[in-house]
């Protein structure tokens, strides 16, 4: 589990990297080059029939954001990075072991701790990648997946049993603490 939890710190290093330099108009380039070759690496290329299909941590900037939210940014201080829950391990009959690593969205609130995102790692070809992505759908309270492969088995409610589950920190919202204690 410490090469995981490993992983899906480097991933949320990157992030804090990338969200710093999108708050900069004169970045984009900077930004798009990071988020391709540095950050949505640790993403599993999907393909479908037709054509690749991406799947991103972060996506491109394509046009500038308003003059406003580049004034605005000037006073944010640094990202602070996800906060990672848990993690639990998984035996998947097409992937074999797979990780699912429960965290806050990025540059979250620091008074405030909840699970709204989970993160399904596995190994490819030898690299850890992340496979599938899920967010908590904020008015029913369920897992919605958002990105990743499309396989209806590599759902968290379809994951089965866990063979191993840690803990790391707890987190302060009432629905997020139910699920950080779950056997999942």
């Amino acid at each position: 589990m410490e090469k995981i939890k490993t992983f899906i710190g480097v991933v949320f290093e990157k992030e804090q990297i990338a969200i710093h330099l999108q708050r900069n108009k004169d970045d984009i380039n900077k930004y798009n080059e990071f988020v391709e070759k540095e950050l949505n690496v640790y993403c599993q290329d999907q393909y479908d029939s037709e054509n690749r299909v991406e799947f991103n941590i972060k996506g491109k900037i394509v046009s500038p954001f308003s003059d406003r939210f580049y004034e605005q940014s000037k006073k944010s201080s640094y990202p602070i990075p996800r906060y990672l829950f848990k993690i639990s391990e998984y035996i998947h009959e097409k992937y074999g072991a797979v990780w699912a690593c429960y965290a806050s969205f990025s540059n979250p609130n620091e008074s405030i701790k909840k699970i709204t995102e989970c993160f399904l790692v596995t190994s490819i070809n030898e690299e850890l990648k992340i496979v599938s992505d899920f967010i908590v759908s904020s008015d029913a309270k369920e897992w919605r997946h958002v990105g990743g492969d499309e396989d209806k088995s590599l759902r968290l409610h379809n994951l089965g049993k866990p063979v191993k589950v840690e803990r790391y920190l707890e987190p302060t919202d009432e629905w997020s603490l139910e699920e950080y204690l779950k056997d999942k």
